[in-house]
């Protein structure tokens, strides 16, 4: 009898723990979110603010006492965040807390196109609109550049950039005809042509050794055009 007693004292036992399990699994998805966390990277450059991805949240939200399950479909607004068009990257997920966070990785802008249309590429060779909320400081083209050159202009202010003799002091591109474009240094006021986007080591190695003797020379002055487009030359026309 006693182990009877027992083994029912215990399925009891078992029975309950499993029911205020249920409890409270039931209870936490019903709780509401307590907080709306919105983490952006890089944060210095806010293409997107945390007051925009919060709305958008927001309005997805039946009401204040929105549940986990019921109140947000979670995939369905991290898609959303995703598709946004200053958007690289999104997470959404809920904490045991009751946080809702959002994590935002934004496209990142290198060059700034200035034409018919204004516009950045992104690193990944893609167009990207202005922001309303946050400009970027990035070297800029000049002209009305078609997609099928993004990548290839990307490229060409990465390496530009990168110099060790001219990267800080780059402006941009102009591009004065169809693949063909003119190089901005801010400490030049000299026509610079470069020509096509191939072999710019060797255009730079050019024109880097070019002014280091004209400016010895003090020649500099003297000229108004300088070209890089053909192969192994710098050619000058004076003023």
């Amino acid at each position: 009898m006693n182990a009877w007693f027992k083994l029912l004292f215990l399925l009891s036992a078992l029975i309950l723990s499993t029911l205020c399990f249920v409890k409270a699994q039931i209870a936490f998805s019903r709780r509401p979110y307590q907080e709306i966390v919105v983490a952006i990277f890089p944060a210095e450059t806010p293409f997107i603010t945390a007051d925009t991805v919060n709305k958008l949240l927001i309005q997805k939200m039946k009401s204040s006492t929105a549940t986990l399950k019921e109140g947000i479909a979670l995939n369905e607004v991290e898609n959303q965040l995703k598709a946004h068009k200053m958007v690289f990257n999104a997470e959404l997920y809920s904490t045991i807390s009751g946080k809702l966070v959002a994590e935002i990785v934004q496209r990142e802008p290198v060059v700034k196109v200035v034409g018919k249309e204004v516009f950045y590429i992104d690193s990944n060779a893609q167009k990207m609109p202005l922001s309303p909320s946050y400009t970027a400081s990035v070297p800029v083209i000049k002209g009305d550049l078609a997609n099928e050159y993004f990548a290839e202009v990307r490229d060409a202010i990465a390496f530009l950039k990168a110099h060790p003799l001219y990267g800080d002091d780059l402006i941009g591109l102009v591009e004065v005809r169809d693949s063909w474009y003119q190089l901005l240094l801010g400490s030049q006021s000299i026509e610079i042509e470069l020509g096509d986007l191939k072999k710019l080591e060797a255009k730079m190695n050019n024109y880097a050794a070019f002014m280091i003797k004209a400016e010895k020379d003090d020649l500099v002055e003297r000229y108004r055009k300088i070209s890089l487009a053909f192969d192994g030359q710098v050619v000058c026309t004076k003023i």
